[in-house]
């Protein structure tokens, strides 16, 4: 376990393993929560003491009641607590004295309410638990689960359920979401060893059990359900330091859009990043992203699966219907996944020529049409020839049901022989299902998938949790001191009282830490201006206190051609800038006009608990227009940067209008954003916008803002 986790690694596997175990709130009705709690327990099969305690001491499912806790003979190791809020603080109090290790809360009604009753509910659970040594998992959630030691402690619907053992444990900003993923992943042959729904987080939160996990000996995948985290770089320390266990770690992100966060925020108070910066997040912590319940279960099930170490990418695909085949192909291009075979559909020439002496009805193609075969039965000589020829691969079926029971046979036969022989999965997409084959296909360690998108989605999160180049958190380079001496003095006497820094501020910044500015004339009346101007055409701007971005407040002159020009907008521009900001002084900067080929918007933002961030894009007065940009997670390397950049529309146009000298202007303008990052962590965002390319194929940035304090 690392040493960002303060509980031992022994004493949180004490929550898993409770000798005894005490439920606050039993009930003897049925179908009330303290009464399904103790019940789960028991059809878990839980081995050990079971307490339920309730005012007024009686009996539970066979079990002797108690009125308190102080009433119970020996140590309890976890208390559920399933009374009302109201009731949760003296319940953690009774726990305190009785020394109790684990306390779970399953009542709601504490921060996810975002008033001041629901804060000091939980401000209070937490202070008592500090004190007194407990850790809490939750408030509002409804419980653990461990196959392993057979406990079932909780009161979702899952919890009376027999879960198949088995080695996917996922942990979950919502309990709720429990048993769609459970049934999901037991239904595509995997099954659990822990589930871990954590609430409101008051104290052990997510990554604290991500920390867990990794050293977990029954856990070999890892699947998450996020609303929010709490640390980004703790995160992507657990996520590189879980791929180097050899744990690959599956993300379903909840709350991506704008509506999906508001209704994330409402449901557990948490404050999430933008959804881009989530996943740059996963991105270089090497965590697969996926976008649905569906997907998470099946890529999980798919990681769970792997029997051995997969090096061949490329994907093999068979179809009985040429229509699934094509569609297949569509879905595995849309999610970049490498084809096997020639990009026209043929084999290489010595594949083509050794399938081509089977006795086919026609020519056998990528992907693999079973009509062209005549005989199902040919398929196994097909997998053969391109297991020998060292395709290797994962391989998807796409399917329906048969004509003749011998076609279903031959089919199966084949593709358990691949699962058998091949490290690399094998799943079918048979989106009007199977019938009864399906059980013995998912026997047989291929899961069936009914729906395409799924299907894919899983697999590609089986791409970069197995064939992915391994995480790795990039080394920083040592900080300049004299530079930092120059910067920090730099900002000390930037515009004091207000958190945005003027354009000729920020670029006096910028051009310290290397980056390509234009140059900037100062000016103070219409007759200064014309007497200092630079050549024509130029740029007129107005700098004025509390207004950041310029352009919309009519606070910048374009093309001004000739002096008579520049006059009059210098005077009409004062004027605006009066109006704007009364008696408060203003300044004029002029810059030469320059003549650019595309406009970019390089810069870093702070996204709360996330992080820092660089951001590249298409820029200039319409980059929220054009919304396309890349985002990258600091620390990031020149190689991560470059690689992410050419693969983007961003890079391509660089590259097409400036060649390889601009993307690596760029990349180094923003490895300097990064290293100002690190030297000083009050700034909360730079913006580089726009940052022309040039006809001379340089980059010179001509406008620049920067942004300090705390991140909102």
């Amino acid at each position: 376990m690392s040493a960002d986790f303060a509980s031992s690694a022994g004493a949180l596997t004490a929550l898993f393993n409770p000798r005894h175990v005490a439920v606050i709130g039993a009930s003897s009705t049925p179908g009330k929560i303290g009464n399904n709690v103790v019940r789960n327990l028991v059809k878990g099969g839980y081995a050990g003491t079971i307490s339920p305690i309730n005012a007024a001491g009686t009996q539970v499912e066979d079990f002797r009641g108690y009125p308190n806790l102080a009433a119970v003979p020996g140590a309890v190791d976890v208390a559920f607590i399933v009374v009302p809020a109201a009731a949760t603080v003296a319940a953690l109090r009774d726990c305190a004295a009785a020394h109790v290790k684990f306390a779970i809360i399953g009542a709601s009604g504490f921060a996810e309410l975002g008033d001041d009753t629901g804060t000091g509910r939980q401000a209070a659970l937490l202070e008592i638990a500090r004190d007194a040594g407990i850790r809490l998992i939750g408030p509002n959630t409804n419980g653990i689960l461990s196959t392993t030691s057979k406990l079932a402690l909780g009161y979702n619907a899952s919890h009376a359920t027999a879960m198949t053992p088995g080695t996917v444990s996922l942990v979950s900003h919502s309990g709720a979401l429990f048993d769609g993923v459970a049934r999901r992943l037991n239904g595509f042959g995997a099954g659990l060893a822990k589930f871990i729904p954590v609430g409101n987080e008051a104290d052990l939160d997510m990554l604290d059990f991500l920390d867990f996990l990794i050293d977990d000996p029954d856990t070999a995948v890892i699947g998450l359900i996020i609303e929010a985290l709490s640390d980004g770089a703790r995160f992507r320390r657990l996520a590189v330091a879980a791929a180097a266990a050899g744990k690959p770690v599956v993300a379903l992100k909840v709350g991506r859009s704008a509506a999906g966060a508001s209704a994330a925020l409402a449901h557990s108070s948490r404050l999430a990043g933008s959804a881009r910066a989530y996943q740059a997040l996963f991105a270089q912590a090497g965590v697969a992203a996926v976008p649905s319940v569906e997907a998470l279960a099946g890529a999980c099930a798919l990681l769970a699966g792997a029997r051995g170490p997969v090096t061949d990418k490329r994907l093999i695909c068979i179809s009985s219907s040429g229509a699934g085949g094509a569609l297949a192909m569509d879905f595995a291009t849309d999610r970049h996944i490498p084809i096997a075979g020639e990009a026209d559909g043929t084999w290489p020439p010595a594949i083509d020529a050794e399938i081509a002496r089977l006795p086919a009805v026609a020519r056998i193609r990528q992907p693999v049409d079973l009509g062209s075969l005549g005989d199902w039965a040919l398929l196994s000589p097909v997998l053969d020839i391109l297991d020998r020829a060292g395709l290797h691969g994962p391989l998807i079926a796409y399917s329906h049901i048969a004509a003749q029971a011998a076609m279903t046979a031959a089919l199966l036969s084949a593709l358990t022989h691949r699962r058998a022989t091949v490290p690399a999965p094998v799943l079918l997409l048979a989106p009007g299902g199977l019938g009864e084959v399906e059980a013995q296909y998912v026997a047989a360690g291929i899961p069936v998938f009914h729906d395409s998108a799924t299907c894919f989605d899983a697999l590609a999160a089986f791409y970069t949790a197995r064939l992915s180049a391994p995480p790795a958190m990039p080394a920083t380079a040592a900080i300049d001191a004299a530079r930092q001496s120059d910067i920090a003095a730099l900002l000390a006497a930037a515009s004091p009282g207000s958190d945005a820094l003027s354009e000729l501020e920020s670029a006096a910044i910028l051009r310290r830490m290397g980056v390509p500015l234009v140059s900037s004339v100062p000016a103070d009346s219409p007759a200064e201006a014309v007497a200092n101007a630079p050549s024509y055409p130029l740029v007129l701007k107005g700098l004025v206190p509390g207004i950041a971005h310029k352009f919309q407040h009519g606070l910048v002159k374009v093309g001004l051609a000739d002096a008579a020009a520049l006059s009059d907008a210098f005077t009409a521009m004062q004027a605006r800038a009066a109006a704007l900001a009364p008696g408060q002084a203003s300044e004029f900067i002029l810059q030469p006009l320059l003549p650019g080929k595309a406009e970019l918007i390089l810069g870093l933002s702070v996204e709360g608990p996330l992080g820092a961030f660089l951001i590249a894009g298409l820029g200039g007065v319409n980059a929220e227009i054009l919304d396309e940009v890349v985002l990258f997670a600091v620390p990031v390397d020149a190689v991560t940067i470059t690689d992410r950049l050419a693969a983007s529309r961003i890079g391509r146009l660089a590259a097409a209008l400036g060649g390889a000298h601009v993307l690596t202007t760029v990349v180094d303008a923003l490895l300097a954003l990064q290293t100002l990052a690190r030297e000083q962590p009050d700034i909360r965002s730079v913006d580089i916008n726009p940052l022309l390319i040039t006809q001379t194929n340089d980059c010179i940035a001509v406008d620049a803002l920067i942004v300090r304090g705390p991140a909102p």
